[in-house]
């Protein structure tokens, strides 16, 4: 009865001190920065890699941006 008394003992001290390191590391949590700094899409433009140039893949992307809040970046 003795060494039952102690193997329980041992497993509760070490089950609370692994509750005790878990809770205090998930207390560290910092906010993360929500600001939206870039994109991924598959939304083409209807004629494959034919944007207008360099002046009209900047438009299709600026208007993909403004569809999804991100405008104006």
């Amino acid at each position: 009865v003795n060494n039952l008394g102690r193997i329980l003992v041992n497993k509760t001290f070490f089950l609370v001190v692994a509750l005790l390191l878990v809770g205090l590391g998930s207390g560290a949590v910092l906010a993360q920065d929500s600001q939206m700094t870039f994109f991924i899409t598959s939304a083409g433009s209807g004629n494959g890699a034919d944007l207008g140039g360099l002046e009209g893949a900047d438009r299709h992307c600026q208007a993909l941006a403004a569809s999804v809040g991100a405008g104006d970046k």
